[in-house]
C-alpha cells in the first residue's frame, strides 16, 4: 500500500502539533510496511494508491478534487477547530448555497463531502462536522492523536536551565487562542515560577508582545521561546513541570498535553467539550476567559501530588503504532469500497 500526505502549509513556513503528527504518522506506518510518502508539488505523476490531507481548511479544496477527479481516494483529517460560535455555523450552512461566489466555508464544506472517509480525534468534533457541514456519519472515524517517546531528557536538565525545581509549564505557540496572557495574570502574586516555550505566531506579534510585557512585570515568568520539538531540553521540561497548563480558547487534542502527561505532569485545561470528552476526569479544568478560574485551576493542581491522577495509565495515551494500525484499516476499507463509489 501506497499513500501521499499533504498538508495545509509548507512545513518550512509553520511547525507545530499538526505536523508532528503528520511526521509521527508516516513514521509509524512505515514500520508497518506502508510506503508513505509527503507529496511533492512539483512532480508530474501521481504514484500512491491513496492521498490522505491533514486538514480541511480551504486551501486544500482544490488538492481533494482534483484527487478525486481523477478517481483517487481521498482521506481527511479534518482537525476543525470551531472559531465562531455554532449559530454563526449553522447560518452559513444554509445561506452558503445562495451566495454567488465562493466561501471559505464552502470550500471547507467541499473538502469534507468529498473526502471518503474523514477522521476526526473526538466524538464532539464529529458531531460538528454532521451539524455544521452536512457530512455523512458513517464516513467518520475517531481516531486520537498518538503520543510520542521524546529521548535525552531528565529533570535536572530542566532544574539548570529554568533556575526552578518546580514549576508550572505551558507548551504552546503564542497567539490569542492559547491564552498565555491571562495564565501569566492568573500567576501574578502567587511566588508560583511559570515557564513559557513556544514561539509567537508570525501574525500574532502584537499579542506576543503583550505577553512580553506582562511576564516583564513578574519576575518569575521565565519565556524559553522556541525550542526543537526533539530537544533534550522539552523532553526535561516535561518530566520536570508540577503542572502544564494550555487554557486555550479553542482546542482539538494539543500534542503538548499528551506529552506532558505521558512524563507524569498534572494537567489544566480549558473545560471545552472536545477536551473533557478526551481527557476526562484526569485534569483539572477552568473557564479560559476567566484569570480567576484558570487561577484556581492551577492552584489545586500544584497543590496536588505530582501525577495523582494517573493511578493506571489513561486510556486516551496511545502510542503512534496504536494510531497507525487504526489507519491501516480506514486505508483498507477506503481502498476496497471507496466512498465515490459507493455514492454512484
Amino acid at each position: 500500500m501506497r499513500v501521499a500526505f499533504v498538508s495545509q502549509l509548507p512545513f518550512s513556513l509553520t511547525f507545530g502539533g499538526l505536523e508532528i503528527q503528520v511526521l509521527e504518522t508516516a513514521k509509524a506506518l512505515r514500520a508497518l510496511d506502508v510506503d508513505v510518502e509527503l507529496l511533492d508539488p512539483w512532480a508530474v505523476e501521481f504514484t500512491s494508491d491513496l492521498l490522505h490531507c491533514f486538514g480541511s481548511e480551504y486551501q486544500l479544496r482544490e488538492v481533494v478534487a482534483r484527487a478525486k477527479g481523477r478517481g483517487i481516494p481521498v482521506v481527511v483529517s479534518a482537525i476543525f477547530l470551531p472559531q465562531a460560535p455554532a449559530w454563526a455555523y449553522l447560518g452559513w450552512r444554509w445561506v452558503d448555497p445562495v451566495i454567488p461566489m465562493q466561501t471559505t466555508f464552502g470550500l471547507r464544506r467541499a473538502v469534507l463531502q468529498l473526502a471518503d472517509r474523514i477522521i476526526v480525534h473526538s466524538r464532539v468534533e464529529a458531531q460538528d462536522l454532521v451539524r455544521f457541514f452536512g457530512v455523512r456519519q458513517d464516513r467518520i472515524e475517531v481516531i486520537p492523536n498518538g503520543v510520542r517517546r521524546l529521548e535525552g531528557g531528565s529533570p535536572e536538565i530542566a532544574h539548570r536551565a529554568f533556575g526552578a525545581e518546580r514549576f508550572v509549564l505551558c507548551v504552546a505557540s503564542v497567539e490569542r487562542r492559547k491564552n498565555q496572557r491571562r495564565l501569566v495574570e492568573a500567576l501574578r502574586g502567587t511566588g508560583i515560577p511559570l515557564v513559557l516555550i513556544g514561539p509567537v505566531r508570525p501574525d500574532e506579534r502584537a499579542y506576543g508582545e503583550a505577553v512580553e510585557r506582562a511576564a516583564q512585570r513578574d519576575g518569575r515568568v521565565i519565556w524559553v521561546g522556541e525550542v526543537p520539538a526533539h530537544s533534550p531540553l522539552l523532553a526535561s521540561a516535561y518530566q520536570a513541570a508540577h503542572v502544564h497548563v494550555l487554557p486555550s480558547l479553542s482546542e482539538g487534542q494539543p500534542m503538548a498535553l499528551l506529552e506532558a502527561a505521558a512524563a507524569g505532569a498534572n494537567l489544566v485545561i480549558s473545560d471545552l467539550p472536545r477536551l473533557r470528552e478526551l481527557f476526562g476526569e484526569y485534569a483539572w479544568y477552568c473557564n479560559p476567559r476567566s484569570v480567576a478560574s484558570i487561577r484556581r485551576a492551577v492552584l489545586d493542581a500544584w497543590e496536588a501530588p505530582r501525577g495523582v491522577r494517573y493511578a493506571s495509565r489513561p486510556p486516551w495515551l496511545l502510542s503512534w503504532e496504536e494510531v497507525a494500525r487504526r489507519l491501516v484499516g480506514v486505508y483498507e476499507s477506503v481502498l476496497r469500497d471507496p466512498f465515490s463509489l459507493r455514492a454512484r
